[in-house]
């Protein structure tokens, strides 16, 4: 599942990224490399999302949002 059709409240883990190698290192700073886990708190009047990643919120804008894939958590 896309990161943009991730539901709110939910609890998922990163599962691959696929952006420009110029922005990866960028995201791994974040916290946003595959397996990490994260609860989606917010969506955006832009339609980019706000992460909740081991305590630290983080925006995450819709076109990147669309090149991330996640899987939901039970």
């Amino acid at each position: 599942m896309l990161l943009s059709k991730c539901p709110r409240n939910a609890r998922a883990r990163l599962t691959t990224i696929d952006i420009d190698p110029r922005h990866q290192l960028r995201l791994q700073e974040l916290g946003l490399r595959p397996g990490a886990e994260f609860t989606l708190t917010n969506r955006a009047a832009f339609g980019g999302v706000v992460m909740n990643i081991a305590g630290t919120r983080v925006a995450v804008d819709r076109r990147s949002a669309r090149t991330i894939d996640v899987e939901v958590l039970p």
